[in-house]
């Protein structure tokens, strides 16, 4: 899912409320709604966003963090008049999910919060199920924005989740990209992602809700040592007994966002005058230029196109990073594969397209609606209950396309390209491929609508 920071909103930019244990972030007076200078102050950063959409869903997962960011939220709306929708993800992992669930359903009840309950019932994968849970979660609830029309979505991740995303990616050798964290507002694709609570701490929430006199869930999975978040969460609690508190090391994460915003300034600049995007799914970068840039700007360059072209959300490992750019540096021009697309060297410019393995295929019905490998918005027409398949056009579907429509040999779209394009098939083969305005005669009624989500 392509994520774009929509503005330099870095940690240093938000409030650190005080703890006061009286009288937290907001007190609630009987009958009317008296924001506090406090909470003003926290969503304060997001005011314009917020009160031009008008329609906020926020991730509640039942537990202490997202809670309490649901319970302040709930009071700002009131008083700006937007509309406000919980939404919680059952990952099926675990037999307590559903009823967790549905006792967040009945806490959002008692404050007048209106919650939908997502289900994960996609097949779990036998490792990496943190990460392969977190990019489930954060599709479902964007998707369902998208249907609802919401145009904000909500997480409470706190201060010390905003360290130990740090200490992570520190562990994993990431570049300047990864060691910002968090970002506080970023676009996913028209979805404004939110995260307004990066400088508030876990106690700081916690005794808000206990002034409240609202419980929560505390998930056992958080607890496992199996788990490598869980490991550094250990590690952050230990470094604040040994007076290095997640504040300070908030401050380090800052100075890295702060960079990585001037940065992104720069590849602005080098995507308006030495990158093409085209409308059929592929890229054009001008090499010579590309390799002027420094290296950390090259790996910037890199995630972007990554981003733009095959719609991921979290950017390749520094090592491989590294050689990528040492493969666009080299003399030798020797094409590579990086996330899921492939880089290809030709004359002054490098060709960028995405692996036929990375294009993903399904069945398909008329009159379904879907978001696909979160780069288009597809809708299928035709004949009630008839069925078809959407994948990418491939060598035997090219094959096939241009032994019925020879004139298409000469297009411009490179053959790397072609095979990834979108296609429509059924029983017989190809049915359509809008990008190529290719269509079967008397195959099929079915009909593939296709939309570029920004």
């Amino acid at each position: 899912m392509h994520q774009r920071i929509l503005k330099n909103i870095s940690n240093e930019n938000l409030i650190d409320l005080p703890v006061n244990k009286n009288n937290l972030l907001l007190r609630p007076v009987p009958d009317r709604v008296i924001p506090s200078d406090n909470i003003l102050d926290l969503f304060r950063p997001f005011h314009k966003i917020l009160c031009e959409k008008k329609s906020i869903a926020i991730a509640v997962s039942g537990g202490a963090d997202s809670m309490a960011l649901c319970l302040l939220l709930a009071d700002w709306v009131r008083v700006y008049h937007c509309r406000l929708i919980a939404l919680t993800v059952d990952h099926e992992l675990r037999q307590e999910a559903a009823k967790e669930a549905r006792q967040v359903t009945n806490w959002l009840r008692t404050w007048n919060i209106g919650h939908k309950i997502l289900n994960w019932q996609a097949k779990k994968p036998k490792t990496g199920i943190q990460s392969a849970a977190r990019v489930a979660r954060y599709n479902l609830m964007v998707n369902w924005c998208r249907r609802n029309n919401f145009s904000v979505l909500m997480t409470g991740h706190q201060l010390e989740d905003q360290v130990e995303t740090f200490l992570l990616r520190v562990e994993r050798g990431s570049g300047l990209t990864g060691l910002a964290s968090m970002s506080a507002l970023v676009d996913l694709e028209g979805i404004s992602l939110i995260r307004p609570l990066l400088r508030i701490s876990k106690l700081q929430l916690r005794e808000f809700l206990n002034n409240k006199k609202q419980p929560w869930i505390e998930d056992p999975s958080n607890q496992s040592t199996a788990f490598q978040r869980n490991r550094i969460r250990c590690i952050v609690d230990k470094l604040k007994v040994h007076s290095l508190p997640p504040g300070r090391i908030n401050t380090l994460v800052s100075m890295f966002a702060d960079l990585r915003a001037q940065f992104s300034s720069v590849v602005d600049v080098f995507f308006d005058r030495a990158v093409n995007i085209m409308p059929e799914g592929y890229g054009i970068v001008h090499l010579e230029i590309l390799k002027c840039l420094s290296s950390s700007i090259i790996e910037r360059v890199l995630v972007r196109l990554l981003s733009e072209l095959n719609g991921n959300c979290y950017p390749p490992r520094r090592r491989v990073l590294t050689r990528a750019v040492q493969s666009i540096r080299s003399d030798c021009r020797i094409n590579f594969t990086l996330g899921g697309c492939r880089f290809i060297f030709r004359g002054l410019e490098i060709i960028i397209c995405r692996e036929l393995r990375s294009v993903s295929k399904r069945e398909v019905v008329a009159a379904d609606r879907f978001y696909w490998d979160d780069l288009y918005n597809v809708a299928i027409t035709g004949s009630t209950g008839e069925k078809g398949i959407i994948g990418a056009l491939g060598k035997r579907g090219w094959a096939e396309v241009v032994a019925k429509c020879p004139e298409l040999r000469d297009i411009s779209i490179p053959y790397v390209a072609r095979i990834t394009l979108p296609t429509l098939f059924g029983g017989r083969g190809v049915i359509e491929v809008p990008d190529l305005e290719y269509r079967s005669k008397g195959e099929s009624e079915l009909k593939l609508i296709l939309k570029k989500i920004k």
